[in-house]
This record gives C-alpha cells, structure tokens and sequence, in this order.
C-alpha cells in the first residue's frame, strides 16, 4: 500500500493522478470536483467485487454513473464485506472478497499491518456508507470517475 487506506476529502491534498474520484450527481466532463472524495486506487480497488456485483459496467479505468438504487445494492453488500473483515479472516479468505490492485506488492502491503488495515477498511467503509446515504439525499445518481 502505497497510500494508506482513506478517503481524501481534499482535492488540493491529491498527489498525481492516481486516484479514483466519486462525484455526486452525473459526470459533466470535468474532474477533480470540491465536492467530489476520492480513494487511491488501491483503497478504490478493494470495493470492486462489490460494485461489480450490482453493476456490470464498472471498470476502475472509465467512468461510471450509478443510479441512487443500485448504490444502495452496492452498500449492502458492503456491508457483508464489513461484516467478514470483522470476523478476523486470514488472507487467503479476504482475497475471495478484496481486489489487490498491484496484487502481490499491495498484498505485501497490506500484511505488513493486517490488523491495522482490516480496522482501517472497516473505517472507511462506514465513512462510504454514510457519504453515499448523505449524498443521496441531494442527488439520483453517483458517479465514479476512475483513473
């Protein structure tokens, strides 16, 4: 892990290019919105199965517009994920549930301090959850802006 395991609240505190950026609303061609958080696309990668699961178009390199009730698919089943980092699963168990972007290097990584990085995913996981909820309270969809 590269980066560690957040969600970046602050465009100005972005370095490079390497990061995945969910925007409320529809893409309207430009990145890097204020109002936007943005995941480095190791933490980003770890949500994949997730999304993929509810919807079929998802890649971590395009852009994604996600309507209010497929999101809320996408947050139930982060939920289960939430649910299995809180029952102590070896690696080999998390690897039939996470993406590891940069495979063996951001596994590595992430061994290095298992613990840590299993109690930060289930932090920003919640902080997801709650951002999409508050978010659709003010939009329809949600879009993912992909590296």
């Amino acid at each position: 892990m590269c980066e560690p395991i957040q969600i970046i609240y602050d465009v100005k505190a972005l370095e490079g290019t390497c990061y995945v950026e969910l925007k409320p609303g529809k893409y309207t061609g430009n990145h890097w919105n204020k109002d936007s958080i943005y995941f480095s696309d190791e933490t980003f990668s770890f949500f994949s199965f997730a999304i993929e699961k509810h919807y079929k178009r998802y890649s971590l390199f395009g852009v994604s517009e996600i309507s209010m009730q497929t999101w809320g698919l996408i947050i139930a089943e982060l939920e289960k994920l939430k649910s299995i980092l809180q029952n102590n699963p070896n690696i080999a168990e998390l690897k039939k549930h996470l993406v590891f972007l940069l495979e063996e290097i951001t596994e590595k990584n992430f061994l290095k301090d298992f613990h840590e990085n299993i109690n930060r995913l289930i932090r920003v996981i919640t902080e997801l959850q709650t951002w999409v909820m508050n978010t659709s309270k003010k939009h329809d969809f949600i879009s993912i802006l992909g590296i």
